[in-house]
């Protein structure tokens, strides 16, 4: 019979005193017995190599999705100033209005948070790596899965603090040291492709088009190739890069995603909350489509190369509902009238988009199914969401809705239908078992198209980076692009990336330092870059001027009462923001750490 133990490893208390500053000193792991730490890895049967890969993409998910707080979610967004840090109020939020305004530090806790989270994951695939018996394919596939990891936290831990210490191995105070020093990036990024290589030659791939679901969340051949080819990218290879990202796409086993619906459209959960509500319920409107990926519909499409899986299964244990998460990025409850398709749970209103964001991707986008996937006006909230009463919909009554501008997140929405149905017919507001994904194809796409109209020549994927580039504008509803273009407004790569992948990972963030775009677009306070409100005041929405008057274009918002307050003066421009400080605990514990040049 499983019993449920606690192993004790000495390392990690050390090392979390000088690397992580980890609190942690336990690993729970379920297994046969009380046995020594080092053979519950020697000894390992194919079961136990499951559990320990187990704990570490759960690690992944804590650092995803939230685990008391969405650090690395919003952190990264909220330096690109296309969203609001939110919450309730100018109290709310500090730290990322520290952020916001450009007068963070390396004390500040977003920092800590995001640095240690990435190196709990690559201490646990250290462990993997080194002790695990690599006896059988699936102990060869959990060791490879372990590398992949560690070179993905570490590819993050490079790319957005510079010189982060590759810490390679498990931390001995010998050989390997508990308080490592900064590594050259080049030296990174060389392990980093070593380890994607190395897990790529044991890791399975997709048998063909519509087979991701017997593989889960896990990684695959394909995925280590794309992230490798995403690596490429920042390092300005795109010879190397076309090569990675080609071999994804002539593989065949990747597509888009193509499924739409329309806010008249309801699953089990919105029908039964229609039927109980029948005499005052306000239907949602059919000209409101939207594709549905980042629904549960789209769990394991062909368009998703890695994604945390959500539900969980015998081999990815992640199966705790990310509460932090939808908690923090809910739309604002206790001032805001909940549309009928939102889960009726905690929502803090945190990641709101901000004006300049929203009408850049409404004039590009217009009335898209991309558009309407990411960000809704007030007008669409109010007049073509599902409502269980006309009554209580829009700004709520002697309320305003805070850091608000007139534009509402879509991605990422917590939607009634996605929800677990049994907890739902519970009572239960909490069980959205929707997946988040890590990498798409579109992504992969334009990879290769910027790679090939950065290097000014085509690839061997099969397909030329126009084609590459169209299929995602295609897919958004836009007019297909005449040629590769990086800055074009209307059809370039930048400004599809931009909108494309909203919200995800930090690929805004790290896409503008790469570009060396950051400081021009945080400096610009035209609606070109991050404007004139941002991070020196909070917005406001009161709700509609004229009650009465509604329009359908995204791009007008000449009747929505918005007033700004002044929050706090912005500190100026310093080369230091195109990396983040290492925590002030790291520097204070170990000090062959060498602070980031400003912090």
């Amino acid at each position: 019979m499983k019993k449920n133990i606690t192993i004790f490893i000495l390392l990690v208390f050390i090392a979390s005193v000088s690397l992580v500053s980890c609190n942690e000193d336990l690993l729970d792991i379920d297994q046969h017995g009380v046995i020594d730490a080092d053979k519950t890895y020697t000894e390992a049967d194919d079961a136990t190599a499951q559990q320990l890969i187990a704990q570490v993409y759960t690690q992944v998910k804590y650092l995803t999705t939230g685990d008391w707080g969405i650090n690395y979610f919003l952190t990264p967004t909220v330096k690109t100033a296309e969203t609001w840090p939110g919450g309730s109020d100018p109290n709310d939020g500090g730290q990322y209005q520290e952020i916001a305004a450009m007068k963070d530090d390396a004390e500040n806790g977003v920092y800590k948070d995001m640095y240690s989270r990435l190196y709990k994951i690559i201490y646990q695939s250290n462990l993997i790596v080194e002790k695990l018996n690599d006896e059988t394919t699936e102990r060869k596939r959990v060791i490879g899965e372990a590398k992949a990891w560690r070179a993905w936290s570490m590819m993050r831990l490079t790319q957005l603090w510079g010189s982060a210490p590759l810490v390679s191995h498990t931390l001995n105070g010998t050989e390997y040291p508990f308080d490592p020093a900064n590594t050259d990036p080049e030296e990174s990024w060389v392990w980093i492709m070593q380890q994607f290589d190395e897990a790529a030659e044991v890791l399975p791939s997709k048998t063909g088009l519509g087979t991701q679901r017997t593989i889960g969340g896990r990684w695959t051949k394909e995925a280590c190739f794309a992230f490798k080819g995403q690596g490429y990218m920042w390092q300005n290879d795109y010879a190397d890069a076309k090569i990675w990202l080609g071999k994804v796409i002539s593989s065949g086993k990747y597509q888009l995603w193509n499924k739409t619906t329309t806010l008249a459209d309801y699953g089990t959960n919105l029908n039964d909350l229609r039927d109980n509500n029948i005499s005052t319920w306000i239907d949602g409107s059919e000209e409101y489509e939207y594709l549905t990926l980042f629904r549960a519909e789209a769990d394991f499409c062909d368009e998703y190369l890695l994604e945390i899986d959500i539900d969980g299964d015998g081999t990815t244990v992640t199966d705790v509902e990310p509460f932090w998460f939808w908690a923090y990025a809910g739309w604002r409850q206790d001032q805001l009238y909940m549309t009928a398709n939102n889960t009726v749970g905690d929502g803090w209103g945190f990641v709101n988009p901000t004006k300049n964001f929203g009408l850049a991707f409404a004039r590009h986008d217009g009335n898209s199914v991309r558009r309407r996937m990411s960000i809704a006006t007030f007008d669409e909230v109010y007049y073509d969401f599902p409502y269980i009463s006309d009554a209580n919909r829009g700004v709520m009554e002697g309320k305003k809705l805070y850091a608000n501008q007139g534009y509402f997140r879509m991605k990422y929405f917590n939607h009634l239908d996605d929800q677990n149905q049994q907890r739902y017919t519970e009572g239960n507001p909490n069980g959205n078992t929707t997946n988040f994904p890590l990498l798409r194809y579109s992504n992969v796409l334009l990879m290769y198209a910027e790679a090939v109209c950065q290097s000014g020549a085509e690839g061997d994927a099969g397909l030329s980076g126009l084609d590459a580039l169209n299929m995602v504008r295609t897919r958004a509803g836009l007019d297909p692009a005449p040629g590769l273009d990086m800055d074009n407004e209307t059809y370039g790569i930048k400004a599809e990336r931009r909108f494309e992948l909203y919200l995800e990972d930090c690929d805004r963030y790290v896409d503008l330092v790469r570009w060396g775009d950051y400081k021009d677009y945080i400096l610009d306070v035209s609606e070109k870059g991050a404007g004139e409100y941002w991070g020196e005041e909070c917005a406001w929405l009161n709700g509609f001027v004229d009650p009465s008057k509604r329009t359908t274009d995204p791009t007008d918002l000449s009747n929505y009462d918005i007033i700004y307050d002044h929050l706090q003066n912005k500190s100026g421009w310093d080369d230091k923001y195109a990396l983040f400080p290492f925590p002030y605990v790291e520097m204070n514990s170990n000090m062959n750490l060498v602070q980031n040049p400003g912090w």
